[in-house]
């Protein structure tokens, strides 16, 4: 690892991952003697980074020798917002577990996913909502093509979009008994459960 923190400038944003089989305090507070850990500690005072782990939770577990321990560590550059996690729904050969996060500078202004709104596409007027774009199509196209910034880019289409969506698809309400996974099939599984029931409450006899 030393060579690549030689080539490192200490002025540069800094994002740095992987299975450092070093043992710390810092992200395990079971220990208690440092491991390994002499360079990298250097490297993270010097570039004055933030641990993106959060710490005791092990990133490894050894089928074999019944061990679990923090290998796998991220580094960042302070000032950058982080959301680490291990993917507890991910299956895979190995014994690493699978770590997510995010790394976010204070120039980037996110934009809002619009998977997360909840909205009734089964009664959506495609065709209108289609032509709708198209007409605007010319316009957008202009627009985006005096825009310079990317991000400014993507932030403009996707206020076009969310502007088209207001005029066409309406979010659900959601209650207590709302079921988001229910779709046609399981509509015309359920006309077929209620006509078999039927079926059987015309033929059953008293033994059945």
């Amino acid at each position: 690892m030393q060579h690549i923190f030689d080539r490192l400038n200490s002025e540069q944003k800094v994002i740095i991952v992987k299975d450092f089989n070093a043992h710390h305090s810092w992200w395990n507070a079971k220990i208690s003697n440092s491991i390994r850990t002499k360079a990298l500690i250097n490297w993270v005072n010097l570039h004055k980074c933030n641990l993106i782990n959060t710490s005791d939770i092990n990133t490894y577990h050894s089928y074999l020798s019944q061990s679990s321990l923090i290998l796998d560590l991220a580094f960042a550059s302070k000032n950058m917002r982080k959301n680490w996690h291990i993917n507890e729904n991910a299956d895979t050969e190995f014994d690493h577990e699978v770590i997510l996060f995010t790394i976010v500078t204070k120039k980037v202004k996110l934009v809002e996913n619009s998977l997360n709104a909840s909205y009734n596409l089964q009664k959506v007027n495609w065709k209108d909502f289609d032509e709708h774009l198209q007409k605007a199509k010319d316009k957008i196209i202009v627009k985006m093509q005096r825009i310079t910034s990317l991000e400014a880019k993507v932030i403009y289409l996707t206020e076009c979009i969310k502007n088209t969506v207001k005029l066409f698809i309406f979010k659900q309400w959601i209650c207590a008994k709302s079921k988001l996974w229910w779709n046609n099939e399981l509509i015309e599984m359920q006309k077929t459960l209620l006509s078999k029931k039927r079926t059987w409450k015309r033929c059953r006899n008293d033994d059945a």
